[in-house]
């Protein structure tokens, strides 16, 4: 809850004035003194709110602008960097092909724990297949872990993870 400034002030002022001993004139004319100095600091403070208000009226639409614009770009620039079905890319080091959803879980499961006979043994079962480095696939499907991909060159399909796709410019 909070008083007007001049409600505090012109009692105290006047209980100050009577105890130093100034008769009621003397009284009279300082609170009218320190009522015209509460009103002028009133103005003055009601003034510089109305040019601080005006001055973001002037400017928020500029700033609001530039921030749509920031997130345009964010977004677009994400969009130009992330793959999308369509887009072709180049595998950046060599990797297995896993030819299901099944077959890359199993693949991942089996390389967390370095069980090198386990790949040898799916690979032999043909649920994975080697590709090179520098191999170029078009994007099919993207997850965030994984991709589908179609290999350039054999037209096989499958799974890679996609942190090891680099999209071609």
């Amino acid at each position: 809850m909070s008083l007007p400034l001049n409600k505090l002030i012109i009692p105290a002022s006047l209980a100050i004035m009577l105890i130093s001993g100034c008769n009621s004139n003397e009284a009279e004319q300082g609170v009218k003194e320190i009522e015209e100095e509460t009103k002028n600091a009133a103005e003055a403070t009601e003034e510089k709110s109305k040019e601080v208000v005006d001055k973001v009226k002037e400017e928020a639409p500029g700033i609001i602008q530039n921030m749509k614009d920031t997130y345009k770009e964010s977004e677009e620039e994400v969009k130009d960097n992330t793959l999308q079905a369509g887009d072709m890319a180049i595998v950046q080091k060599d990797a297995y092909l896993a030819l299901t959803p099944e077959a890359y879980d199993e693949l991942y499961q089996l390389i967390e724990i370095n069980d090198v006979d386990g790949v040898d043994t799916i690979v032999q079962d043909h649920k994975v297949e080697e590709v090179k480095q520098g191999s170029e696939v078009e994007i099919l499907e993207r997850e965030i872990r994984r991709t589908k991909v179609k290999m350039k060159d054999s037209g096989q399909e499958g799974y890679l993870p996609t942190t090891m796709l680099e999209p071609i410019q």
